[in-house]
């Protein structure tokens, strides 16, 4: 009964979205006990989109379904596992040498834009030091790579808060298919929080000619689609935005969640779905700042190979 944009403010994605989740996902979803209170599939889905766009149970129990918290948090414990399943279908890093990569703002052969995004959660019982991060709350360092036109294409959510980007990087799968491949003038792109190499471009800390200073400069021209990315991802999905409270749950479960609107974004994004906020929300401009903590240069040897495939690039 709702309308196209009250069901977008709502759960972030159009009716024809939904009813593919619900399609798809119902498998997954569909009651195996036969009772005939169970929940339909359209309920499950729609209760934790509702918990996901807006960060509150009882936001999603008070407007939309009338059901019980205890039922909200099965909701979504059983979406979160059907989406799980099939994230490989909706965040795909291409495949090294098949593409060209973009040249979008005339940095040349990006293959992806490589960052960090932290997820507060509350202290977690065991080994909470690990979780706390710079900024001195509790988190998960979630790994993000996205392409030009801001589609996520790789996730690492598994690391607390207290690892660094570095350390995430070199433990990844992403990492060790990097290593091994042959790029042909195809890199990723990362800020200083990241070792320089072969295939990841990282800024020049202290520029000493007009190329060094030029190839900054668009070098954090190119970066400015991830933090819009993350921006974007924290706005449509308030779950995510530490205004909004931490995540009550295990970190296991926290990176399910994150997983889960990395999907959706990916889903909105192919389906060009604007972001309508709710009565009362704002797109604040610079509203990643809060994910943006104390960078940790890592201390690391970097390759002259490294050096000289940016030097290459400085100089053209």
């Amino acid at each position: 009964d709702l309308s196209e944009e009250q069901v977008l403010r709502r759960y972030r994605l159009d009716k024809a979205a939904i009813a593919g989740l619900c399609s798809e996902l119902g498998s997954d979803l569909e009651s195996l006990t036969g009772r005939s209170h169970a929940l339909p599939v359209a309920v499950k889905v729609t209760s934790a989109l509702t918990f996901l766009a807006s960060g509150s149970f009882q936001t999603a129990t008070r407007d939309t379904t009338g059901i019980s918290q205890s039922a909200m948090s099965n909701c979504l414990a059983q979406f979160l596992e059907a989406l799980q399943r099939r994230a490989a279908r909706y965040i795909t890093f291409p495949v090294p040498g098949a593409t060209a990569g973009h040249t979008e703002g005339c940095f040349p052969g990006v293959l992806g834009l490589l960052g960090s995004m932290h997820v507060a959660l509350r202290a977690p019982s065991e080994n909470e030091l690990a979780y706390r991060n710079a900024r001195n709350y509790h988190s998960m360092n979630m790994q993000v790579v996205c392409d030009a036109r801001g589609t996520i294409i790789n996730v690492v959510a598994k690391y607390p808060g207290s690892c660094p980007n570095a350390a995430v990087l070199e433990n990844s799968a992403l990492a060790r298919l990097l290593d091994g491949a042959h790029l042909d003038g195809l890199w990723l792109l990362g800020d200083r929080s990241y070792p320089l190499k072969t295939w990841l471009m990282t800024p020049i800390l202290f520029p000493c000619s007009p190329g060094e200073e030029k190839y900054n400069a668009m070098h954090q021209e190119a970066l400015l689609v991830l933090k819009q990315t993350c921006t974007l991802l924290k706005m449509r999905f308030r779950c995510l935005d530490k205004s909004s409270g931490s995540l009550q749950y295990t970190p296991q479960k926290v990176c399910q969640i994150f997983l889960a609107c990395c999907i959706l974004h990916n889903i909105a994004l192919s389906r060009r779905m604007p972001l309508d906020l709710a009565e009362g929300e704002e797109l604040v401009e610079g509203s990643d700042a809060e994910l943006e903590l104390p960078v940790q240069t890592p201390f690391v040897q970097i390759s002259s190979e490294a050096r000289a495939v940016r030097a290459r690039i400085v100089q053209r």
